[in-house]
């Protein structure tokens, strides 16, 4: 079972809730500038700090929480 400890900090196809972008959305050039994020349920910028964790440390759950 994948937990939020196995999401990396930066979205990339490392990560185990990524997927390649449906063809319509990559382009022609298909440089995957964008991953699909299934744990989001929408497509995120490659390479960027991770939306999901972002979220979770805003709200107060999971890794990434700010110390008082």
């Amino acid at each position: 079972m994948t937990t939020d400890a196995d999401i990396p900090e930066f979205c990339g196809f490392d990560c185990p809730y990524a997927d390649f972008p449906p063809a319509d959305s990559a382009g022609l050039c298909r440089t995957m500038a964008a991953v699909q994020c299934n744990k989001l349920g929408k497509l995120v910028d490659k390479n960027t700090p991770c939306q999901y964790l972002r979220i979770r440390s805003q709200t107060g759950r999971g890794r990434g929480r700010k110390k008082k």
